[in-house]
């Protein structure tokens, strides 16, 4: 650990912080959105087509973070980032 630069870890902080966190949150929203409000199955549907109306995918939950996370992020770059 300690032949590793702190740029190195700057970056991975980075990562974490502008894809995997907004990723979590939209998904926690999404999980949260479909406990409150669940599909409603059809007698006609079939099994496949109910679940791929229940498959959300990477981007819609990574978008919804995104709208969420994006007002923290730009006070964040203002505050602190903008003046470097």
């Amino acid at each position: 650990m300690e032949r590793v630069s702190g740029e190195t870890w700057y970056a991975v902080l980075l990562f974490f912080s502008l894809i995997i966190v907004p990723f979590l949150i939209g998904l926690t929203i999404f999980k949260v959105y479909r406990k409150v409000f669940p599909i409603k199955a059809i007698d006609t549907m079939s099994i496949v087509e109910e679940l791929d109306a229940q498959r959300m995918g990477f981007f819609k939950p990574f978008l919804i973070g995104w709208v969420v996370c994006g007002p923290v992020v730009y006070w964040f770059y203002q505050t602190f980032l903008a003046y470097l």
